[in-house]
């Protein structure tokens, strides 16, 4: 290390900088900084030394990083392997450094000051973040694994992690608004345009108590699920989610969590981004009601023949240049019906859309049904609730005589209904969109609903990466604590992914910081195993020193330390 200078470009001040050189992955010899020190004339005003001392300082600092950098290592090579000598990750540390910027250690030791809990919430609920972010598993293989990671925790046990689920079910709003007022204070978080969608995760018990519930599983499982509604920014971060019991339909899923952070979280005049799962007219008129916008989109099938012959009716209809695309913009009243018998209106525009891919895709989709529509024309008694998925809407039931077509009132039988098949036939590639918003140009509109990808893919992240399901935990209050660690993690990995502006998905984020382990060679030095080339680029990010195979436990810790400071 030593003392450089540089002067500024906007007046002639000297600054003075403590600086370190270093050799990047090329091996290319490199400088950076690592503190600055003022100026030399503030340095100087009241020590004329002070440059001296500090040259002398920063010498002494590169002398005592050579001694460490070299040291003698006796092996016994009669030593058998121990519990001291297996892989222990430091790569959690960075997800650490984003835990303490959201200040959520002084919320948790907040809370825990007002109980007379004696173990510590805030380490157990690092223990199960960092664990649900780098290596899911459930809760007593966590607590088995928690030698695993470079950090040092009390005493507690097993129990008491169970125990701080609950404690962690109490605190959940509170915690979600907090940390939502910190990326609002830190990032100056952007909640104009936030996306809200439901999804469903399934339970390994077939009992159902409480939110464990049946109801319309996303993966197709018979046992009992639990319903998610999360709201996210245009950033992909979330802002808060529920649960609701799994037989919740997803129509009432948003209107709850929306009237919580009108109330509480300030956003000011929003705009929701949804799909047709949540379209409902109450919706919709709460929304309008607030001065907030929507843009939703809107089944076409199931609203009847109206909608379809609106869509159908080529008139207005403007097309691209290569006639792969057109849309139209229809102005109507939405006349909904309120839950106390009054009636709310809304202008809103209604966009329809025609897309030459769109189409493409439903066509293949239907070859298949077609094949299944005609096996079913030619022996309509085949035709029963376990194979006629996507294809039972297309036949009428009916008390019929096949070869006299008279009506009778003894077996029924199923007869094509080839009107309704051509209709549906001929809305393949159409889609709508619903928007109160009259301002937005149907591209804007499509740009922003296409969007809603980003919530869709955060719910992929906790189902697979974090392994949100199966669900192990069974209490009401377990399992609202467990989400409330799912959602902990991914809101620590969507800011840890903001900070590389977004170039890594969360699976390789998570690769990598799993690759970033250590191994204990004697009491003083530790071996660092090799680390992904991305793990690599997130270090350099917070300029730590890592980049050896062997360190002293000290000096491994006074990195880290930068990192989580």
């Amino acid at each position: 290390m030593y003392i450089r200078f540089a002067k500024s470009k906007y007046n002639k001040e000297e600054f003075v900088y403590l600086v370190e050189s270093y050799r990047d992955e090329k091996k290319k010899p490199k400088q950076r900084v690592i503190q600055s020190l003022g100026t030399v004339s503030d340095l100087t005003k009241d020590n004329p030394n002070a440059i001296a001392e500090l040259k002398a300082w920063a010498k002494d600092l590169s002398n005592r990083q050579q001694e460490e950098r070299y040291v003698s290592l006796l092996v016994d090579m009669n030593e058998s392997m121990t519990n001291e000598q297996i892989p222990i990750n430091y790569g959690y540390v960075f997800l650490e450094a984003i835990y303490n910027e959201l200040h959520i250690s002084e919320f948790m030791n907040n809370y825990q000051a007002k109980t007379n809990v004696s173990y510590s919430i805030d380490d157990i609920l690092k223990l199960l973040v960092f664990s649900r972010s780098l290596n899911p598993a459930s809760k007593k293989r966590t607590y088995e694994q928690k030698g695993n990671y470079f950090f040092e925790l009390p005493d507690f046990s097993l129990d008491d992690v169970y125990r701080s689920l609950t404690h962690l079910s109490t605190m959940k709003d509170e915690l979600t608004l907090h940390i939502h007022n910190r990326i609002q204070e830190t990032k100056g978080r952007d909640c104009s345009l936030i996306f809200y969608d439901v999804t469903n995760y399934y339970f390994e018990s077939e009992s159902l108590k409480g939110l464990r519930q049946k109801g319309v599983s996303k993966e197709n499982r018979e046992t009992g699920i639990v319903q998610m509604g999360l709201f996210i920014d245009r950033e992909g971060i979330p802002i808060t989610y529920e649960l609701f019991p799994g037989n919740t339909n997803d129509l009432a899923t948003m209107k709850p969590i929306l009237e919580k952070i009108k109330k509480e979280y300030n956003l000011g005049k929003i705009t929701i981004v949804a799909d047709k799962g949540n379209n409902s007219g109450e919706n919709l008129a709460y929304i309008d009601n607030e001065e907030d916008l929507y843009i939703i989109s809107q089944r076409i099938r199931a609203r009847g023949t109206e909608l379809a012959n609106i869509v159908l009716d080529q008139e207005d209809y403007e097309w691209n240049s290569d006639n792969t695309f057109k849309s139209k913009t229809v102005e109507r009243e939405r006349l909904v019906k309120r839950p106390d018998g009054s009636t709310y209106s809304i202008t809103e525009h209604l966009l329809c859309f025609w897309s030459k891919n769109e189409e493409s895709y439903q066509r293949n989709k239907r070859g298949f049904l077609d094949e299944k529509i005609e096996k079913f024309i030619n022996n309509p008694s085949l035709l029963n609730a376990s194979n006629s998925f996507g294809v039972k809407k297309y036949f009428k039931k009916m008390m019929i005589d096949k070869i006299t077509g008279e009506v009778l009132k003894t077996k029924p039988t199923y007869v094509f209904n080839q009107e309704k098949y051509e209709r549906d036939l001929a809305l393949d590639g159409y889609y709508c969109i619903v928007t109160n918003d009259l301002s937005l140009e149907p591209l804007d509109i499509i740009h922003h609903y296409h969007q809603l990808s980003k919530i869709e893919e955060s719910f992929k992240v906790t189902k697979t990466d974090l392994e949100g399901r199966p669900i192990y935990v069974w209490t009401d209050e377990h399992i609202k604590g467990h989400f409330l660690t799912c959602y902990l993690a991914l809101t620590l990995y969507r800011l840890l992914q903001l900070k590389l502006d977004k170039a890594y998905p969360i699976h390789q984020l998570k690769e990598a910081l799993n690759s970033a382990n250590i191994m204990k060679l004697n009491k003083d030095i530790y071996l660092l195993q090799s680390t992904t080339s991305l793990f690599n680029q997130i270090r350099e990010t917070y300029r730590l020193d890592l980049g050896y195979k062997t360190m002293k436990v000290e000096k491994i810790r006074r990195e880290l330390a930068k990192a989580i400071k």
